[in-house]
């Protein structure tokens, strides 16, 4: 998530809660001390593929 938005680190672990609360997860993220340890050993590498026409967005409402 962190990588995938360009957020902070403390806004992460805010925006994983507020999805899990969201979603009805009774679940804890893990804290800001964590995820600044474990992040200095995840390598993440997400491919940029772009495009050459238009973008099509489809959001659903419910």
């Amino acid at each position: 998530m962190k990588v995938l938005f360009r957020m902070a680190l403390r806004q992460t672990t805010g925006f994983v809660e507020s999805l899990l609360r969201l979603i009805g997860l009774n679940w804890a993220a893990p804290d800001f001390s964590t995820l600044s340890r474990r992040q200095k050993t995840l390598a993440v590498n997400i491919p940029y593929r772009g495009s050459n026409g238009p973008l099509h967005l489809l959001i659903d409402s419910v």
